[in-house]
């Protein structure tokens, strides 16, 4: 298959399929093969003014699935991306750690992949200047990311965890 039929199986792929069940009866199903959790709960972490915190997250993949890593090189799938969204004084401090992804030539894209399949953990090194105020501080890290399967590639989409630090002055 060429870029361009996937070009033009995206879109046909965004939405929810229609299942009959039986006379006059069908049933929505959507397609979503990975499920984002933080490691650790929603409790706040303690994170000391000045300092560098680490936030894990995972991705729960559905087998037969995977996405594209943080290092995917341009010209074919999006690649991870990972970012913080409304942390007015928290930011990435840092090198997000990943596991090795596995790369392989795929012929749908003519070129080398790296993927994940499986529940691979993303180690998100989370700061704070020592300048910001204590305090309790909410915001999202959001995954943007493209999935596939052998046959079926699903638009690129953004998942949003809610996530919550503690800010303690220097001790």
């Amino acid at each position: 298959m060429n870029k361009l039929a996937y070009a033009l199986l995206l879109p046909v792929t965004a939405v929810s399929a229609t299942l009959t069940t039986g006379p006059s009866h069908s049933v929505a199903v959507s397609v979503r093969p990975v499920k984002w959790t933080v490691i650790g709960g929603s409790s706040p972490r303690e994170i000391v003014s000045g300092r560098t915190v680490p936030l894990t997250l995972q991705a729960d993949i559905a087998k037969g699935w995977h996405l594209y890593s943080l290092t995917q090189k341009p010209g074919g799938p999006k690649p991870l991306q990972i970012e913080l969204v409304g942390a007015a004084d928290v930011l990435i401090r840092g090198v997000i750690k990943a596991p090795q992804p596995e790369r392989t030539f795929d012929k749908n894209f003519g070129i080398e992949t790296e993927t994940y399949s499986g529940t691979p953990r993303f180690t998100i090194p989370l700061g704070v200047p020592g300048r910001s105020l204590t305090g309790l501080r909410k915001f999202q890290v959001a995954a943007r990311y493209q999935v596939c399967s052998e046959t079926l590639c699903l638009p690129a989409r953004t998942d949003k965890l809610d996530v919550a630090l503690r800010i303690t002055g220097r001790r």
